[in-house]
């Protein structure tokens, strides 16, 4: 009993120990969370407040509005503004010039096409800019669509002076010189285009439903109608269409990668819609048919080869070419995070008066217009001209595929308008420019509505370049000087292709002009069954196949400029610098006439240089055989050393023209044969095409070529005429969207300066002993408000 007794008392004490354990566990853990909490609460706050007083302490980074004024009315170059257009428009209605500027307009009357500055004369303009003048009148260059006239035309018309209270109308082509049939395509006339296929679309719909997955038109399907040119002669109007897949939440928006292979041509000369038809169908490349009705006949009764797009198909349309984040795809690594952003630690160091810009002994004038795109004007550096007008004068894409409605196809931008649209905005938010960009709008003209329009398309910005402008790593020192530029950005959108526009000016005097392309391609239809197609389905001699029923067809961007520089004047020539490589007689004998080389020579063979004026207007083209440095001179100034005071224009990667004389298009397309041309400038010859050329390829009006007569331009006002461009085959990279792609030309100081030009700038340099230390000037800590980021040099 007494053992029993002791085993119960025993087992009691250890129990009771243990919960004595149990406890102080429990309230060491108790102090110690309540310790961790008051540190944590501590920490928290404290950083709270040292975050709070560190936004208090440390200044926003200072900032200033560049915009002097936006007064685009006072200035020679700028664009139109809405105001002047509608004035202009006006001024046409009260001439009787134009029928009406009601939207509900039609092609038997006479309605405004577009309008943009009529380009002032120079010779006036250097008057007023130079010697203090009287000031040149702003005037609008109106092109009128005239189906009231008997014959009907188009007539372009120079209206102004602008901001009077009666400007005059003046003729600037002569009735018939453009004849209706060459006219632009506009919204008026795709209306009736619509009217008269929709017939046809209906007729057609059992062909459609089956071939291409239960499509219906309109609601799964377009008309896609700017397959051109439309005609050889300007008497003929013939528009080939093809059937399209609308893959865009819009239907206005053109979706050009699911192109089918369904397509037909409208007869439509003249001005009497009723007389126009459609023919010349085509199904698989099989036709022509007379008409609808013949090919569905042929199509039903089994007569013909088809083609059944997997079920389903139109399902997958949206997400093949809608240019958005691939969610089954995983993000990059750090993608979550910010990228990283440009900042101006001191505020803008540039201003902008109205559209001239002044920055770092560089200024000049911006200039603009709906069809032939951005320009610059009056460009000086440390007060002294160097480029009177460098303008964007026309893009041309020409495609190759063996399709039916697409083989052949040739575009001349400017027909359709380098800048001006039905865009809200031409410039993407963070995307085409950084934050703190200066936007300035442009104007543009809308047909369909018959009242201007403006768009958000110009940016201006300071850029830090991530690298030297120039270094010197030396034992004794280190210098080097960091490049920043200025850069006026201008994108644009023609159909499917999206071009940046791009002038970027450095501190030492070099100007850069370059334009990328980048949007969606034009696709044609993959008929893996195609005859023409040999075993390999992957490809055809027009392109490779880049989706399931979609192959990308080659085709070319080219790219023209008109470049009137004029060095200190406008007395100017234009010298070639020969890079050749010879024997050590022939190098020396281009300065002396000797008959014994010098015994010094290690080799008889070296480089050397040998020079060439060109003495009348001519075509120039690369040749990387025969290599040559264009050079733009002044006679008349020299540098400290005595050579002549000039300008190299030095042209990036580009592409050459590879269509042959044979083609039908190349009188009009004359420019693409030359990477420079050289002219004696003249008024009348602006650009390197007319905008109806390519709408009477057979007999062109305002090609380069015409300009080419061989008149003298030795110490005249020159013009440079600059193509650049490149080849594009595209692949499956292209898909749904094609990254950008560059070219363009730089101006290069040649013996322009003394030395070179940016020792103006305070740059790093250190010696080895630090007796001569120096450094650009240094930002002080400070934070950026739009992103509330903290930085050091921000």
């Amino acid at each position: 009993m007494v053992a029993e007794t002791a085993q119960k008392s025993a087992i009691s004490n250890r129990i009771a120990k243990i919960c004595c354990c149990q406890f102080l566990g429990a309230l060491i853990f108790a102090i110690g969370l309540a310790v961790g909490l008051t540190i944590g609460i501590y920490v928290y706050h404290g950083n709270k407040r040292e975050s709070f007083s560190l936004e208090q302490q440390t200044p926003q980074c200072p900032t200033r509005n560049p915009i002097i004024d936006l007064d685009y009315e006072s200035s020679v170059f700028a664009p139109l503004t809405t105001r002047e257009m509608v004035q202009a428009a006006h001024s046409l209605l009260n001439q009787s010039v134009v029928s009406s500027l009601d939207a509900a307009i039609d092609l038997r009357q006479n309605f405004i096409l577009c309008m943009y500055l009529h380009a002032p004369e120079k010779v006036k303009v250097i008057n007023y800019l130079d010697n203090g003048g009287p000031k040149v009148g702003r005037y609008a260059k109106v092109y009128v669509q005239r189906g009231a006239a008997s014959p009907p035309d188009v007539m372009a018309y120079k209206v102004g002076p602008l901001g009077s209270e009666t400007p005059t109308v003046t003729p600037i082509t002569k009735e018939g010189d453009i004849h209706f049939n060459a006219r632009t395509y506009d919204t008026v006339e795709l209306a009736y285009y619509d009217k008269l296929v929709k017939k046809d679309m209906d007729i057609l719909a059992p062909l459609m439903a089956e071939s291409f997955d239960g499509a219906v038109y309109p609601r799964d399907l377009y008309i896609f109608y700017f397959n051109g040119p439309p005609g050889y002669r300007a008497e003929e109007r013939e528009t080939r269409f093809v059937v399209g897949f609308s893959g865009f939440d819009d239907k206005n928006d053109m979706d050009l990668f699911h192109l089918l292979p369904l397509s037909g041509t409208i007869h439509c000369p003249g001005t009497n819609s009723s007389e126009w038809y459609t023919y010349s169908f085509y199904y698989l490349n099989q036709g022509p048919y007379q008409s609808s009705s013949k090919l569905m006949e042929a199509y039903s009764h089994g007569r013909m080869r088809k083609v059944k797009l997997f079920k389903g198909f139109r399902e997958t349309i949206k997400s093949r070419v809608f240019p958005i984040r691939d969610e089954r795809k995983p993000l990059r690594n750090f993608a979550h995070q910010p990228g990283s952003k440009s900042y101006q630690p001191d505020g803008p160091r540039y201003t902008v008066s109205g559209t001239k810009v002044r920055w770092m002994d560089w200024q000049f004038h911006i200039g603009a217009g709906q069809m032939r795109g951005p320009s610059l004007f009056d460009v000086r550096f440390q007060g002294e001209r160097i480029v009177y007008e460098l303008s964007s004068s026309e893009i041309v894409v020409t495609y190759a595929s063996d399709t039916s409605a697409q083989n052949g196809i040739i575009y001349t931008d400017a027909s359709y308008g380098l800048l001006g649209g039905d865009f809200p905005t031409l410039i993407l938010k963070d995307t085409d420019c950084p934050h703190y960009a200066t936007v300035l709008n442009t104007s543009y003209w809308s047909s369909s509505t018959q009242t201007p329009g403006q768009l958000q398309s110009i940016c201006i910005f300071e850029v830090d370049g991530q690298e030297p402008l120039w270094r010197h790593n030396s034992i004794s020192f280190a210098a080097g000087l960091r490049n920043r530029f200025l850069i006026v950005r201008v994108p644009t959108v023609v159909g499917n292709y999206d071009y940046i526009y791009e002038f970027k000016f450095q501190m030492d005097g070099k100007m850069f002009t370059t334009v990328s392309a980048t949007g969606y391609i034009q696709a044609a239809f993959w008929d893996a069954d195609n005859p023409h197609v040999g075993s390999d389905k992957t490809k055809s001699p027009f392109g490779y196949r880049v989706s399931d029923y979609a192959m990308g067809p080659i085709h070319d961007h080219t790219f023209g400029f008109k470049v009137d520089m004029d060095i200190i004047s406008s007395s100017n020539t234009f010298k070639l610098i020969n890079w050749k490589a010879g024997s050590i007689l022939e190098a020396l004998n281009t300065q002396v006439n000797i008959q014994e080389a010098p015994s010094y020579f290690v080799y008889n063979q070296t480089r050397f240089i040998k020079w060439e004026t060109l003495r009348q207007e001519k075509g120039l083209k690369l040749n990387y055989d025969d290599q040559k440095f264009w050079t733009v001179v002044n006679e008349k100034e020299k540098n400290k050393w005595g050579v002549e005071r000039g300008f190299q224009i030095v042209p990036l990667h580009t592409a050459a023209q590879t269509l042959t004389e044979a083609h039908p298009a190349m009188k009009a397309l004359s420019f693409t044969k030359y990477h420079c041309a050289v002219t004696k400038r003249k008024e009348e010859e602006q650009h390197l095409t007319s905008m109806h050329d390519i709408n009477r390829i057979l007999d062109p009006k305002g090609h380069l070529d015409l300009m080419l007569d061989k008149e003298g331009i030795v110490n005249e006002d020159l013009v440079t005429w600059l193509t650049v461009g490149f080849l594009h085959v595209p692949s499956s990279e292209d898909v749904p969207m094609t990254t950008k792609v560059q070219t363009g030309f730089m101006l290069k100081p040649f013996n322009f300066f003394d030395r070179t030009a940016s020792f103006d700038m305070p740059e790093y340099f250190e010696s080895s002993n630090h007796e001569k230390d120096d450094h650009e000037p240094a930002p002080e800590t400070c934070y950026e408000e739009k992103y509330k980021k903290f930085c050091k040099y921000c």
